[in-house]
Formats: structure tokens, sequence, C-alpha cells
């Protein structure tokens, strides 16, 4: 009897690619994302205290508000840690070369060889990151904490 019930039921797909499906829309709108979008995204995130390890908009640390802005602008899952992300995509040395949406990479003294800090390039010289003392914020690549120890970019493709 109750096969008979559920029999003409069928049930509906979790997503769909209907023009109307609000989620599909938001996803092409991540696919072709353009800087005003990433510069959007970013900016909301300004302010959000530093917690190292944290992933959340309580606290985060710098990887996790380079994956939080990645995946608000572009829809792309980026892995959990510096050294991680910094084994994808293409290898950008120059700061000259960056275009919006790189990722850009930093060594630190303190922490070791190798890199230990990333944040997204927004164009214009200026780049979003988590800082210890700022929490997200945006700074010049040109700081003179920042320049001396850039150590590259990556592209990721989109």
């Amino acid at each position: 009897m109750l096969m008979s019930a559920c029999a003409g039921l069928v049930s509906a797909p979790r997503y769909t690619d209907a023009p109307q499906a609000e989620v599909v829309r938001e996803l092409a709108a991540r696919r072709w994302a353009d800087r005003k979008r990433l510069l959007r995204v970013a900016n909301s995130y300004r302010g959000v205290p530093y917690l190292w390890g944290g992933t959340t908009r309580a606290g985060m640390d710098c990887s996790a508000l380079a994956r939080a802005i990645f995946r608000e602008t572009y829809g792309i899952e980026l892995p959990r840690t510096v050294r991680q992300m910094y084994a994808l995509g293409q290898s950008i040395q120059s700061d000259k070369a960056l275009r919006a949406g790189d990722l850009v990479f930093f060594r630190d003294t303190f922490s070791g060889p190798g890199v230990s800090h990333v944040g997204v390039y927004l164009g214009d010289g200026v780049f979003a990151h988590a800082s210890a003392t700022l929490g997200g914020t945006l700074t010049p690549l040109s700081d003179a904490y920042f320049a001396c120890r850039f150590a590259g970019g990556r592209r990721i493709r989109r």
C-alpha cells in the first residue's frame, strides 16, 4: 500500500540548469567574475579579525581569507594552507605581471624557509590579506614590509 502511494512521486533534482534557477545564475556569475566583483568581495572582508587557524568571519588567517575571497568571487575552492596554494597554477615572478585575481605570496623570515603568507591581488598595486594586527585589510605591494618579502604570484585558471 505504501509503495503504491509513492509510485506517482518523482523526486526533484537538487540543482537544475534551468535559466531561472538562482544557484545556476550565481555560479555562472562567479565563473566569469570581473574585477568589480573581486573588489566587492575583498572589501566585505575588511576588518574581519585575524585568528591563526580561523576560517570564519569571526576570525580567520591569511589562507582562509584567500580561500573565502576565491570561493565567493570565482566559485573556486582552494587548498587550506599557504604552501599548498603556492603549488597551484601558473607562476608569476614579477609583481609587474600580476593581474587582478592572482594569488600573491610572501616569505617571512620568522617562520623559516618557503612562503608563509598569501593574499589576493586586486590590481592597481594593492592586495587583500589577513594581517595579524589589522585583520582583513588592503595593502599596497609597495609597502616596505611586503615589498622585500614578495615571493611571487600564482595565476589560477578560472
